[in-house]
């Protein structure tokens, strides 16, 4: 008996439904998802409504969005196949550029949809849309995209060779990143394709992004940096090293080795600073006239400067690099160091701060000297800024530290810095802007050399 009265039940809920149905303006299309005239094989369809004011507008970008979120959907599952198929790591630096062109690959390369039916339910005011995206079209267009875009990193590949038979070292490394960076940028929009095409879309492996590293590996494992004058020299601080530090540039990548024409070499220390630079001739050398500065140390590298280049050709290029050994004598000159702050805490981190900062550049401070450093501490007024915890006072200070030879009273010159600081009272905020204070060592190192001049 129970289950009669549950069958009766459910006939009279379904003739209920039909009814209602009967009487409903909702279009077909709208509760079953689907339309007779264009199917799924072919189209992928997107639904959206919306009731109230400007409905219309409201449900035609909902439809879009339906399309494009199945299409992210699909693109997902595609680019991992992509992944596979082309060798792509995330131990790759590269590999970052592949994923955040990934992400925004369906909004940037995925048309409008076609509105091809819009309905409107007069007795709830509800507007519906309904679209379609023919994927055989926008297949076949993105594979047209897709030929261009393969054709074109194979012409930086080309042309990459060409240029390392002559010795165009720089030109030729850049036209093989040229060609990494395309197809990094052009795999998410195949894995866009092949979501939408009958067919997935074929490439070219010898191009893929590991290939092509594997191509910048063995140009920049066949390069050699020699010693060609310069080494073992000394210098004093503030001068110029008696000669220049002369290095040979060839490249050995192709069947013979090469004298590199219109390379850029770079003169760093054993911290990566930088103190020259020179650009290869027609013969491969490169000439470099440089200043002695404190933070030289003993040692000068003689690097290719390839800054296209990411991290992860740092260690093949200081294996193709020169190393140089030099020593630097003490300047003949010190400066004395006067900082007026009232604050005595402040007055202290100001001289810290200049102090330390001049001993890296090389010099010394002592207490009397005919060269002083006089350093200017400004603050612009502070603010309050409340949190949900307590309330901070921030503010922003400027920092002058002027040259003065004392024997005519005359102000050599300057360089300036800028800090904030925040805490909870003005005299915290003060102390940590004067901690903060960046001051450029190579402007330092300039300033205090006018006192040799």
């Amino acid at each position: 008996m129970r289950v009669r009265v549950s069958y009766l039940h459910a006939v009279a809920f379904v003739a209920l439904v039909a009814a209602a149905s009967a009487h409903s303006q909702v279009p077909e299309w709208a509760l079953s998802h689907q339309h007779a005239h264009y199917p799924p094989g072919k189209y992928l369809l997107g639904f959206g409504s919306a009731a109230g004011e400007n409905a219309n507008a409201a449900a035609r970008r909902r439809a879009q969005s339906d399309i494009a979120a199945q299409v992210r959907t699909k693109v997902q599952s595609e680019l991992k196949n992509t992944q596979q198929a082309y060798g792509l790591s995330q131990d790759q630096e590269s590999y970052a550029d592949f994923k955040i062109k990934s992400t925004s690959v369906v909004g940037e390369e995925l048309p409008d949809a076609e509105i091809i039916e819009t309905a409107v339910d007069s007795s709830t005011k509800t507007t519906y849309v309904l679209t379609a995206l023919n994927k055989d079209d926008f297949s076949r267009s993105m594979a047209l995209q897709l030929v261009a875009d393969w054709d074109r990193a194979m012409n930086f590949r080309r042309a990459a060779e060409d240029l390392l038979k002559q010795g165009k070292l720089t030109e030729g490394i850049q036209n093989l990143v040229q060609a990494r960076r395309l197809v990094l940028d052009l795999l998410p929009k195949q894995a866009l394709h092949d979501a939408l095409a009958r067919a997935p879309f074929v490439g070219i492996p010898p191009l893929s992004p590991p290939a092509l590293t594997s191509v910048l590996r063995e140009t920049l494992s066949g390069v050699r940096i020699e010693k060609a004058g310069g080494d073992k020299q000394t210098g004093r601080m503030g001068e110029n090293f008696a000669g220049p530090f002369v290095v040979q540039v060839n490249d050995s990548t192709g069947s013979k080795v090469v004298p590199a024409i219109g390379a850029e070499i770079v003169f760093m220390n054993s911290s990566g600073e930088q103190f020259g630079r020179a650009i290869t001739d027609s013969k491969g050398t490169a000439v470099c006239s440089i200043k002695v500065r404190g933070n030289i140390g003993q040692k000068l590298r003689a690097s290719l400067f390839l800054p296209m280049l990411g991290a992860e050709f740092s260690s093949v290029l200081d294996a193709s690099s020169a190393v140089f050994d030099c020593t630097v004598l003490e300047a003949d000159v010190a400066f004395s160091l006067k900082v007026d702050v009232r604050s005595p805490v402040v007055n202290d981190a100001l001289r810290s701060l200049v102090a330390n900062a001049v001993t890296r550049a090389g010099y010394r401070i002592v207490d009397m000297s005919r060269f002083m450093l006089m350093v200017e501490f400004k603050t612009a007024p502070s603010a309050a800024v409340d949190s949900a915890d307590a309330s901070f006072i921030t503010l922003s200070s400027d920092l002058s530290v002027l040259l003065i030879d004392k024997s005519s009273n005359r102000t050599l010159g300057s360089i300036d810095g800028k800090a904030q600081g925040m805490a909870t009272s003005k005299e915290e905020a003060l102390i940590q802007a004067a901690r903060g204070v960046k001051l450029s060592g190579s402007d330092l190192a300039a300033l205090l050399e006018k006192a040799k001049n």
